[in-house]
């Protein structure tokens, strides 16, 4: 046989074998039958599917404060970012608050945010959080635990009246999560501008202000 013959039949060879063990169509009814017979019953699998996150942005003029905390081994710290309506960083900080728990962390940073712009005459007119926890106390559906009570109390009196606070996932929130880590080599509070972010904070900036979504698994 020549060799032309010979290549013919393998590649005849090949397709037959990829024909054999094509996949019949999910769901039809010879392949129901089929498992019927072998009284294997389907079981439909559920897929989730993941979602892309990235900043969102205060309106024109005016000013978001991101804020989150961070509790390791009882020991609390936080963070926090000031943005305006083009993503750019107005006042970032970092702080540690001795220990507590993580419902103290988050409020703490919140509180410690609101005064840093009150002294500096910034008005927030947005805020988000990554612990719906706090949101929930804060908006009043939920009655805070006694420990984090007075704090709360000490935010809703900065905060200004026609302010909202509301829940973002932490993947919208990265640059306030890389601030409250950065929280826990700090020697009470730091304050920050765009030029003088940690390393570790710099980069998460970067990617928000150019508007790149990350991924938040489902």
């Amino acid at each position: 046989m020549s060799w032309i013959g010979v290549r013919s039949q393998v590649i005849q060879g090949i397709q037959d074998l990829s024909t054999s063990f094509k996949p019949k169509i999910q769901g039809s009814h010879l392949n129901q039958l089929s498992l019927n017979l072998l009284n294997i019953n389907q079981i439909p699998i559920p897929v989730r599917h993941g979602i892309w996150i990235k900043l969102r942005v205060p309106h024109f003029g005016t000013l978001k404060l991101n804020t989150n905390g961070s509790c390791i081994d009882n020991a609390c710290a936080g963070g926090g970012a000031v943005r305006d309506h083009t993503g750019m960083l107005v006042l970032a900080f970092s702080s540690s608050f001795g220990t507590g728990n993580s419902a103290e962390a988050e409020a703490k940073a919140m509180l410690l945010g609101l005064r840093l712009c009150s002294e500096r005459g910034l008005s927030i007119y947005f805020m988000e959080l990554d612990s719906l926890f706090i949101v929930n106390c804060f908006n009043d559906p939920w009655d805070p635990p006694w420990a984090i009570e007075y704090i709360l109390r000490d935010n809703k009196n900065l905060i200004p009246y026609n302010a909202t606070i509301s829940h973002f996932f932490g993947e919208g929130n990265g640059l306030a999560d890389r601030l409250a880590a950065h929280g826990r080599t700090c020697q009470g509070t730091s304050i920050f501008k765009r030029d003088s972010l940690p390393a570790t904070c710099f980069t998460t900036y970067q990617t928000d202000f150019l508007g790149q979504p990350q991924y938040r698994p489902p």
